[in-house]
């Protein structure tokens, strides 16, 4: 189907998002659970709602305004914290079939203290070795799955490990991290 300038419409369907703050805390610093979900919704983030305290936001959008929702919501984030943090963003049915893959049934034992999922920015694969655990032994990173490195953490010396610091070391570039909780918790929210 064309509009009236002859060039074909673009996609005006409205697709379900969720937005992974990286590096808030909601509550802190100003940015309130109200102020978040503002900065989605005047950006024209449709029904915004907000999950636990981490920056975490579903929202509905079109394919082709998606971009500007988020650039909009990084500078209002960046206004109120005074620092610029990214939003990682992916659709509630990419998120739902890695739920579906159960990415962590081999590691459902007692010695895992989390099983979480690292966000890559938009177009970064994972292409380091998998199985990975740095000296320490506290985090192993298991798997990818295109932008999503999973991993699973352990106390060592009383401390969960992180797989955040070590992904940012190798791709140079920031990444957010969440609990697989936080991700299932969103997904069976839309059930």
């Amino acid at each position: 189907m064309e509009g009236g300038s002859g060039r074909p419409c673009q996609n005006l369907a409205m697709t379900r998002y969720v937005g992974f703050v990286r590096n808030v805390m909601v509550g802190r610093s100003g940015l309130s659970r109200d102020v978040l979900l503002g900065a989605f919704r005047d950006a024209g983030g449709a029904d915004p709602v907000s999950y636990l305290a981490t920056g975490n936001v579903s929202f509905d959008t079109t394919e082709a305004t998606l971009a500007q929702v988020i650039g909009s919501v990084e500078t209002t984030v960046a206004e109120v914290l005074d620092r610029h943090e990214p939003v990682f963003v992916r659709s509630l049915s990419h998120l739902a079939s890695l739920v579906a893959g159960r990415p962590f049934a081999a590691f459902d034992r007692l010695d895992v203290r989390e099983r979480c999922v690292t966000f890559l920015p938009d177009g970064q694969t994972w292409t380091h070795r998998l199985p990975f655990s740095p000296p320490r032994n506290d985090v192993t990173l298991i798997a990818a799955n295109g932008a999503c490195v999973f991993s699973v953490t352990r106390l060592v010396g009383g401390r969960p490990g992180t797989a955040g610091p070590i992904v940012e070391r190798e791709l140079g570039e920031p990444v957010t991290t969440r609990n697989w909780n936080t991700v299932e918790r969103i997904v069976y929210a839309h059930g």
